[in-house]
């Protein structure tokens, strides 16, 4: 059975996001969690909570939330 940051590193790697990204949303510096995906390092337990939201899909955003965040984004006609 892998472990956790191995499914992490294998969900990052097929759905192609970047450690960056990922650090963002968990709130740990990108080299603790590169350290952490390969074996080396451990996160606090805040950040294993994020780890499992962000494997939930929490940190999607939807067509709605988007627009409303950005506001309207085509101004011209079709």
């Amino acid at each position: 059975m892998d472990t956790l940051n191995i499914i992490v590193r294998k969900y990052l790697e097929i759905n192609g996001i970047r450690v960056g990204h990922f650090a963002d949303y968990i709130g740990c510096e990108q080299s603790r969690c590169s350290r952490w995906l390969s074996g080396e390092g451990k996160l606090r337990p805040i950040h294993i909570k994020k780890v499992h939201e962000f494997l939930d899909g929490k940190f999607l955003k939807s067509v709605d939330d988007i627009i409303k965040k950005e506001g309207s984004y085509y101004k011209g006609k079709y």
